[in-house]
């Protein structure tokens, strides 16, 4: 992957030979505070539902026609547009792109209001869904990565067609970067191409300066019941806060989560709390990183007269980590698993584009995967010894939806 800056637009560009189809991402960076939870996920919406030229309707008309994947997404820290199509289709594509940016009217706002509002309310009735919505919602209390299903609801009928507007011009004043991957003849040809394609980007002052919103910290334990008398099975998830990318803990909690939870039928918590004890229907352990905080949890799913042996069984098996070194086959295992993720999420032009965009406008650098894979392959026994301990002393919250009668 290469990167130009041309005119102050961010160019990111890779050669993918005889393949068939082109991808591009385009990144917006958030770094502000939404006005009303939900902002920018109503806006994420909206920029596909007609502009001043074009309805809904013949829009999508036009994407299908000339076979043109396109979608807008609103996370923590970007919204990304991304399109796929056939290499003929790079002019109409890129026509169609300046159109919604530039021209969305947000004229079906009270519609899509209602649309997400259904939405989430039929989410919500999911039981893991209303789990995790309080989970995220908790650990990140006060912070706009808080934003969950249920807070959005709470906000949505205080947020005006002016708000999305207001929020779509922050977001054009945001970092951007234009990830492009695909079969081309010629680099420089393409780069100015892309250049002229995107000169509309130039016209929006670059503001990216960071809010002072993002201090973190769980001061104590926290238990959080959610009761659901007609449930069969008891959900849990315990987690806590932990470094993310850019700190030298990132790798081993990573080579950790991989062999305590996160690589399937061979991780720990599916041998000795689902296999052995028979504990749960569903067991795991994630980590995810974010730009400002990493999260690392364990999830189980199991009768509900095991909640405090499944809870015990989450403190034991990170302790075995602390008193026991895991052994040479684990790490190299882990090593493996990791390495072969992260190629098996790299393959076509489509997840290539993502990941590049994702890594420039997260200031990780293009090369972050290859440091990444490096790092793994420094982690010792040690080093997963020291941050079990550090997650196993760490303050957790822990959110539990099951019948009353089990309450504990």
């Amino acid at each position: 992957m290469k990167h130009y800056n041309k005119n102050g637009i961010n160019i990111l560009i890779e050669q993918a030979p005889k393949t068939p189809r082109i991808s591009i991402n385009l990144f917006f960076k958030n770094d502000k505070k939404e006005k009303y939870n939900g902002v920018n996920s109503l806006l994420a919406r909206l920029l596909l539902q007609g502009t001043k030229t074009k309805s809904a309707s013949q829009l999508n008309d036009e994407f299908e026609k000339e076979c043109i994947d396109i979608s807008f997404k609103a996370k923590q820290d970007y919204i990304k547009a991304s399109l796929i199509f056939l290499n003929e289709d790079l002019n109409k594509a890129l026509e169609l792109l300046e159109d919604l940016i530039l021209n969305s009217t947000f004229d079906d706002f009270e519609k899509e209001v209602f649309k997400i509002k259904g939405e989430i309310i039929s989410d919500l009735d999911n039981p893991k869904i209303k789990l995790t919505d309080c989970f995220i919602k908790n650990i990140f209390k006060n912070h706009p990565y808080s934003q969950t299903h249920t807070k959005i609801l709470d906000d949505l009928e205080k947020i005006t067609k002016q708000d999305v507007i207001e929020a779509h011009k922050t977001l054009l004043q945001s970092k951007k970067a234009v990830v492009f991957v695909g079969d081309y003849e010629d680099e420089n040809q393409i780069v100015e191409f892309l250049t002229e394609k995107f000169a509309y980007m130039t016209s929006f002052e670059n503001k990216d300066e960071i809010e002072d919103i993002f201090e973190l910290d769980i001061k104590d334990n926290e238990t959080i019941w959610l009761s659901k008398n007609d449930a069969s099975q008891a959900q849990i998830i315990q987690g806590c806060l932990v470094d993310s990318f850019g700190s030298e803990k990132c790798a081993k909690i990573a080579v950790l989560n991989n062999i305590l939870g996160s690589c399937g039928l061979s991780s720990r918590l599916f041998i000795n709390l689902r296999d052995k004890q028979g504990l749960a229907y569903t067991v795991r352990s994630q980590y995810e990183t974010l730009l400002h905080s990493g999260i690392f949890n364990m999830y189980i799913g199991t009768a509900p007269k095991n909640i405090e042996k499944s809870l015990n069984g989450f403190r034991e098996e990170l302790q075995k980590f602390v008193d026991f070194e895991i052994t040479d086959e684990e790490l190299q295992g882990a090593r493996e698993n990791i390495k072969g993720r992260i190629k098996y999420f790299s393959q076509n032009n489509s997840q290539i584009s993502s990941i590049a965009g994702y890594n420039f406008i997260m200031d990780l650098g293009l090369d972050y995967n290859e440091k990444f894979l490096e790092e793994i392959n420094k982690v010792t026994k040690k080093d997963v010894q020291e941050v079990a301990r550090e997650i196993l002393d760490a303050k957790k919250l822990t959110t539990i939806i099951a019948p009353d009668e089990y309450k504990i």
